[in-house]
Formats: structure tokens, sequence, C-alpha cells
């Protein structure tokens, strides 16, 4: 049957985009199988959102509310669209407000990251970090189901399409610190490696949310270097495809790296990061930054040492290359498609 699925999330500079583009990723999977979906969100994340090319599903403005009032608002709308699921992806939903979620009329799926925030009070939990087995959802979750591990790991779909370059073909440094780069690293290394002289080509990346782009692009002009500065950039798969080596943020999108085959540093950022990033780095394909405290120029000089080994980068290349590419939203719109209230059952 076809389903009705919506979406609470948000995503803005002081919160990070990854929630929004996982949601994204999810609805792209569900558009796929036919389904239909819809968006509840504020108006900075609507910005975000309706300047992507590949954004889907029809966007809900979010009542001005409090956030008691929220959930019983919401709750109401889901019923009025008819959703079979609402998925609540963000960590400031805490657990009072997933309880006030409950309805007999449609189900709901929580995206979790480190399971630290109470019961879920979900029918569905979603985590596709590969070290799931150590969070113990049974005692926050105990009658849903679980979707967890890297075979519900969420990627957008122009990371399933992925045409891997010849390795000889491949020359940048790639520098990607997520949607809003909190810590300003993006800057920071790139003064670090302008003190290497360093001769590569350099990618700089920059999310939507990233607030200084200003001095970013005053650094980049008085710089030595060979820069190439993208901003919200639409097509990272192919750039992430021509990439020899990137340092990056070891969010979510560390499993975009792992699928184009992209050797990295990964700078762990938050706590929530560090147990995905560890497995990871387990993997062989990529190493990780001292996540206590980030210093820029140990970063560089980090960076500059993997570069001049190249039969190692090309080593982690082909390490990155052996894990499948997993359509992880594809297996959670069967489970979701196999669980949803029919008939009396939504009445």
């Amino acid at each position: 049957m076809l389903m009705r699925v919506a979406f609470r999330v948000e995503g803005n500079p002081n919160i990070g985009l990854g929630h929004l583009m996982r949601c994204m990723a999810l609805a792209q999977g569900l558009v796929n199988s036919g389904h239909h979906v819809f968006f509840f969100m504020s108006d900075a994340s609507q910005q975000f959102c309706r300047q992507r090319t590949d954004w889907l599903g029809d966007i809900i403005p979010l009542a001005e509310l409090d956030k008691k009032a929220e959930p019983e608002w919401l709750v109401n709308q889901c019923g009025s669209l008819q959703a079979d699921w609402l998925v609540l992806d963000g960590y400031q939903f805490d657990q009072a407000y997933r309880h006030s979620l409950q309805s007999i009329k449609f189900k709901l799926a929580v995206f979790d990251d480190i399971n630290n925030s109470g019961a879920l009070y979900a029918d569905l939990v979603i985590n596709g970090a590969p070290n799931t087995a150590l969070l113990d959802y049974q005692s926050t979750a105990p009658n849903a189901l679980l979707a967890l591990g890297q075979d519900y790991q969420v990627l957008r779909q122009e990371f399933l399409q992925v045409n891997n370059n010849d390795w000889a073909e491949r020359e940048n440094l790639t520098l990607t610190f997520g949607g809003s780069d909190p810590k300003n690293l993006t800057i920071k290394l790139l003064n670090a490696l302008q003190k290497l002289s360093l001769s590569m080509p350099i990618t700089v990346i920059t999310g939507a949310a990233y607030p200084s782009l200003l001095e970013l692009k005053n650094v980049i002009k008085n710089s030595d270097l060979d820069i190439n500065h993208l901003h919200d950039c639409q097509n990272m798969a192919q750039l992430l495809e021509n990439t020899k080596l990137a340092i990056s943020a070891a969010g979510g999108s560390q499993f975009e790296l792992r699928a184009c085959a992209v050797p990295a540093i990964l700078v762990v950022v938050a706590d929530n990061q560090l147990l995905a990033s560890q497995e990871a780095a387990k993997q062989g394909w990529c190493q990780l930054a001292n996540h206590e405290q980030v210093n820029a120029d140990e970063l560089a000089q980090q960076c500059l040492s993997l570069w001049q080994q190249p039969d190692l980068l090309h080593s982690m290349h082909k390490m990155a290359g052996l894990f499948p590419v997993v359509d992880g939203a594809k297996n959670i719109v069967k489970l979701m498609s196999e669980n949803t209230l029919v008939g009396e059952d939504k009445a």
C-alpha cells in the first residue's frame, strides 16, 4: 500500500543540517517507492530546503507555538493529512515531546544517534551507525521495530549512483566541515595549511548555514594556495569522486565519503560522532584527528604526512571500496510499509 509520511525536522546554524539531510535521504527513498512525503519545519529550515535542487515533498510551515503546545498541533496536522507515519529527527525533541506525540492514528519513527535522551516512545527507531549493539535500545524503546546498523544507513540518491573514478585521476584535497562548521575549522585549517606552502589543488566546501563567508573569501584571496571554494554545494558525490584526500567533520558525511571511496581524516566535533568514527577508522579507510581538542596546526601536519604517503592513500581508497554502498532508505521504507496501520486499526 502507498503511505503518507510526515517529517518533523529542523536544521539551522546552531543545530546543524545533518538531520535535514538524512530525512531528505529517507524521503527520496519513500518517493522512489511511490509514497507521499510532507515536512513540518520552521522558516529558517524552509529557506535551506527550498534552495536545494534535489529537495522533494510538500513543506508545511510550522505554527508559532511554544514547545509544550507543538506536539498536540502536530498530532492534529498528521490526522488531517491522514499520515501513516511521523518521522522525528532532532536533539531538541526530548522525552516529554515524544511522549506527547502518541496517537492511535499514525506510528512514530525516531532517528537517534546515541540513545541518551530517555524513553523514545517510538514504533520504529533508526540508527544506521555500526556500533548500535552497544546502545541498549531494548530499554528505551522496548516495543519498537529497530532499524539498526549499516543496513539502515541512509544516503541521498546521488551517493547510490557513484562512479568511482580511476585512482590516478584523483588530485584534490577537499575540506568540508558540515552545514555550519560551528568551530570555524575551515579558516583555521586553511591558515595552518598556508604555513606549509602546499601545492596540491584544494577544494573548500562550505554548507548553506556557514556564517563566515566574507572572512573566508578574504582568507582565500590573500592565500598562496590553489583553492577552489564551493558554497552550498549541490553535487557532492561528483566532487568526492575526484578527491584524493578529504578532511571532514565526522558526522553523517563519513558515510558519503566511504561511498565515494575517499581516504579521509575525520574530525570529531561532537560526542555522538565518536563511536561511529572509531569504528570507521578500524575499517582502514580513514584516520581520526585528535577529538579532545582540535588543533589546526596538528591537523595540517597530519594531512601533509598522509598526502606524502601515496601508497597508504591508495590502500585506504581500496579499503573504502570494499564496503558495499547500501540503500538503507529502501530497507527502512520496507519496514515502514510492512508495519503500517490499515483500515480499522487507524480508527
